[in-house]
């Protein structure tokens, strides 16, 4: 819960305005559905039944929106499985506001 407030704290002063967070695939699909966002940083290790990964790939059913993951885990399989939902960046916890901002800028 911190880490979602810091990297909340990050977007914003980056320029960006976060419309929600949500601690679940099944809410992150339902958001992405509300708010059609042009971007989305989602964790990879989330609450439910469902990870990031694949409620990404639900939501790319209905979205075309930027996906940026945040992970603790570096593993090949894990982002070799991120990579099919055409994501921006894989970038591994703790990330800075540095990290994000060389993710982000380019997208304004």
């Amino acid at each position: 819960m911190i880490l979602s407030m810091v990297n909340r704290k990050y977007v914003e002063s980056l320029g960006h305005t976060v419309v929600q967070s949500v601690r679940t695939g099944i809410a992150a699909i339902e958001a992405a559905k509300k708010h059609n966002p042009d971007i989305i940083l989602m964790d990879i290790r989330i609450e439910g039944e469902m990870d990031g990964i694949e409620a990404m790939e639900e939501i790319r059913k209905f979205s075309n929106a930027g996906v940026i993951y945040l992970t603790g885990n570096s593993e090949p399989a894990t982002k070799a499985r991120a990579e099919q939902t055409s994501m921006l960046a894989f970038c591994i916890k703790p990330i800075s506001l540095d990290d994000l901002k060389t993710v982000l800028d380019p997208l304004k």
